[in-house]
C-alpha cells in the first residue's frame, strides 16, 4: 500500500456510514410518506433530496480511498473533484428543505 495508513480509511468509511444511517432513514420515511400520500411535490422533494445526499456521501468516499489508496490524482485534481460533489450534495440538501418546507407549512395550515 506504499506506506498509506489503511485506518485513515476505515475511520473515513465508518464515518461515511454514521453519515449515511439518518440519511437512508429519511429515504425510508419519504418513500413510505409517498406510498401513503401519493407523490406529492414535497414528498418528492424530500426523497429526491436525500438520495441525491446519500449519493454524494458515497460518491465522495470512494474519491477519498481512489485519492488516498491509489494516489493516482494531484490535489489540485480532488479538490475540484470534491468541490463538484459538494456543490451536488448541497443542491440535494436545498431539495430536502424545500421539500420540508413544504411539508411542513401544509400541516400547519391544516392545522388552522
Amino acid at each position: 500500500m506504499n506506506g498509506i495508513d489503511l485506518s485513515q480509511i476505515i475511520i473515513q468509511l465508518l464515518m461515511a456510514l454514521l453519515y449515511a444511517i439518518p440519511t437512508l432513514l429519511f429515504i425510508i420515511i419519504s418513500a413510505y410518506y409517498i406510498m401513503n400520500k401519493g407523490a406529492k411535490t414535497d414528498g418528492l422533494l424530500i426523497l429526491i433530496g436525500n438520495i441525491i445526499i446519500i449519493l454524494s456521501t458515497i460518491i465522495g468516499k470512494i474519491l477519498f480511498i481512489q485519492f488516498v489508496y491509489y494516489q493516482k490524482w494531484e490535489s489540485t485534481m480532488y479538490s475540484y473533484i470534491v468541490t463538484a460533489v459538494n456543490i451536488f450534495s448541497f443542491i440535494g440538501a436545498m431539495l430536502f428543505v424545500v421539500g420540508l418546507f413544504l411539508l411542513i407549512r401544509k400541516v400547519v395550515k391544516n392545522k388552522l
